[in-house]
């Protein structure tokens, strides 16, 4: 870790005590001038530290920083032994997270960046990823997992993500397959990738990115104006982007391991913004419109045509045309 870090660390072990400048120069085996600059980093990157005489330096609040002991804290009741890499700016979160999988990487391996210069959304889409969001993805190892699964995994992410933002009375609402909504205007993005094993037909790994807008942005791209939105303007909340990502992760960690038993989908279907609407749709015999009526057990959009007859959608978008 950097000084910076070791420095935060040992203010978050304080439990809102005091350190002494002069202990922490001692422990950490550097200068009372070097601990100084660590602190001042620390205040320049918005955190909340106090400074008395003869007593030393205390944090007030804890920042939306990344520190790793802080994130394992926020992630101790889990099961999964999550892994997080922490990057200021990234191209795209999923990208990485598909090379370390190459690799090897474990599963419970987590990508967070303050911002991705090259966001990824659904069929080749691009993710407008500004500073001051939660941009993170998720490896998971599945082998288990049927292919015909997939849909149902994203799917299981939106639940995950909606019941993590109603923690914070934050009511989303669901939109097949992959986004969440906020008093209409789109709030947070679900991309999943994978790679699977042809000769065994099961996963080899899962990425799961998700991309939650927090805070506005002055440089928001004037057509996306009306149609996305962000926490702070609809709520007046300043999210933590590291509590939000842990709370993220333990109901994704839940509902993954519940999949067979399809405990996302009620969660799914009750905040659905889908279900009653008329949505422009690609079917099996091409484009048409009809009524989503449900969902099927894989996530599967069920829709009623004009005629009555009912067929499930497994890709591509629906388009309200109501």
């Amino acid at each position: 870790m950097s000084l910076r870090d070791d420095v935060l660390e040992h203010l978050l072990n304080a439990g809102g005590g005091y350190c002494s400048g002069g202990d922490l120069a001692s422990r950490l085996n550097v200068s009372r001038t070097a601990i100084w600059k660590a602190i001042e980093q620390l205040k320049a990157e918005g955190a909340n530290i106090s400074a008395v005489t003869r007593r030393g330096y205390k944090l007030e609040s804890m920042p939306d920083l990344f520190h790793e002991g802080y994130f394992q804290t926020l992630v101790k009741d889990c099961k999964t032994a999550w892994k997080p890499l922490y990057f200021p700016a990234i191209g795209s979160t999923n990208d990485y997270a598909k090379e370390l999988a190459a690799k090897g990487a474990p599963e419970g391996t987590v990508i967070l960046s303050d911002l991705q210069t090259a966001g990824k959304g659904r069929l080749g889409k691009q993710f407008h990823s500004p500073q001051g969001g939660l941009y993170m993805s998720i490896l998971l190892r599945p082998t288990t997992l049927p292919l015909s699964d997939m849909m149902a995994v994203t799917a299981c992410t939106a639940a995950a993500v909606h019941e993590a933002l109603a923690e914070f009375d934050i009511p989303t609402k669901i939109k097949w397959v992959n986004d969440l909504f906020l008093n209409g205007r789109k709030l947070c993005g679900i991309l999943s990738e994978g790679s699977f094993n042809a000769e065994m037909l099961s996963m080899d790994y899962l990425v799961i990115g998700i991309g939650i807008n927090l805070r506005p942005d002055p440089h928001l791209p004037e057509e996306l104006r009306e149609i996305v939105t962000d926490v702070q303007t609809e709520t007046g909340q300043t999210l933590g982007r590291f509590v939000l990502c842990a709370a993220i992760l333990r109901h994704l960690e839940r509902l993954m391991a519940e999949l067979p038993e399809r405990t996302y989908l009620p969660i799914y279907t009750r905040h659905s913004m889908t279900i009653g609407r008329m949505v422009r749709v690609r079917g099996q015999e091409g484009e048409l419109t009809a009524k989503a009526v449900g969902y099927a057990e894989d996530a599967g959009l069920i829709v009623e045509k004009a005629d009555g007859t009912r067929e499930t959608i497994r890709t591509g978008t629906a388009v309200f045309v109501d």
